[in-house]
């Protein structure tokens, strides 16, 4: 089933999206990159081939679709009409979307799971204003959630449970890039490449030195605006996402609420995790799994790690205001940290 969503899934998404063209032999060999905005925030792709010129409109074009199928901010997308209470046409993202959810939703025993928008509508996480919470209107909100409550056919979907809401905003932006890269392999036979969306990353190969891509780990603090590193991972192959609750947070009567709500408890979680950067094949599966930890906590993240082939570097709060690290076995060889006594200063 893994193989089948990850790879077939991925393709199939793209094949419907993009018409099929003949690969081009590449006449040079240099590293090109393409900027650009999309959902929010910016993109990069560098990438060692030959210029196409249609490439940046095609990302473009791609992006575009991507948004009018998951996109919460777009009014005119189809998951907007869906969690409007309309019965729609699943296109083939939002099937994808689904499916790679529910499987990731059992697979984290319900750390991550997109059916809890509502929550996520009601604490102010989706550029809705926050609302007055208590334990009775979490419980309301908790009742919606479940994907028993979402009636999936072949072609159809509708909410069974009207005010149900479906929010892939912690996994979609990894779907997007896995798209992107498969649009870079599949139609222009690039082999070495580097894409990053909002800050996650996929990349292949080599860069322009012939190294392995060095990706950087943010220190974990509010005023961190300068990007100050807190290490550096040797990439290759792979994909990287981070997800972290030192910046985004808001108060409450002099209290700070996480952004990362707990399907559980309904509630923003409340522990010392303070950021989990996950590598893995597939970026969506990196994203989700970000968000998921951070939702478990260090103690469960590093059960859920010994059962997976995923990679993790856990930032947390020690009780005396240092960072503490538990870094991936596998992960080790490739982590150039930054010193510790620089860190705690």
């Amino acid at each position: 089933m893994k193989n089948l969503l990850t790879a077939s899934g991925l393709l199939i998404a793209l094949s419907l999206t993009i018409a099929c063209q003949p690969k081009i032999e590449k006449k040079q060999i240099e590293e090109l990159i393409i900027q650009g905005q999309a959902q929010g925030t910016t993109y990069t792709v560098k990438y060692l081939g030959e210029k196409y010129a249609e490439l940046p409109s095609r990302l473009d074009s791609l992006l575009k679709s991507i948004d009018h199928s998951l996109s919460t901010y777009d009014t005119s997308s189809i998951i907007t009409a869906l969690n409007a209470g309309d019965t729609v046409a699943y296109d083939d993202k939002l099937w994808m979307m689904t499916a790679y959810s529910k499987w990731l939703t059992k697979e984290t025993s319900g750390a991550f799971d997109p059916t809890i928008g509502p929550l996520i509508r009601a604490w102010g996480w989706d550029l809705s204003e926050a609302e007055s919470m208590d334990s009775s209107k979490v419980d309301s909100l908790l009742a919606l959630k479940g994907y028993d409550k979402l009636e999936l056919g072949d072609s159809i979907g509708y909410w069974k449970q009207k005010a149900s809401v479906l929010n892939f905003n912690a996994i979609a932006q990894g779907y997007s890039i896995d798209l992107m890269c498969m649009l870079l392999e599949e139609y222009y036979g690039i082999q070495n490449y580097y894409v990053e969306l909002g800050g996650e990353l996929k990349v292949k190969g080599r860069n322009a030195k012939g190294e392995f891509w060095r990706i950087g780990i943010d220190r974990p603090i509010d005023e961190n605006q300068g990007r100050e590193l807190i290490a550096i991972i040797d990439l290759e192959d792979a994909a990287m996402a981070t997800s972290g609750n030192y910046r985004k947070f808001y108060e409450i009567d002099g209290k700070k609420y996480s952004h990362t709500i707990d399907p559980e408890s309904g509630y923003p979680v409340q522990h010392s995790l303070l950021s989990a950067t996950v590598i893995s094949k597939d970026c969506y599966r990196a994203d989700a799994l970000a968000t998921a930890f951070m939702v478990m906590g260090v103690d469960k993240a590093k059960e859920f790690l010994k059962k997976s082939d995923d990679l993790a570097y856990l930032i947390y709060a020690e009780e005396d205001g240092s960072y503490g690290f538990f870094v991936s076995q596998a992960l080790q060889a490739k982590v150039e940290e930054i010193p510790l006594d620089t860190l705690n200063q």
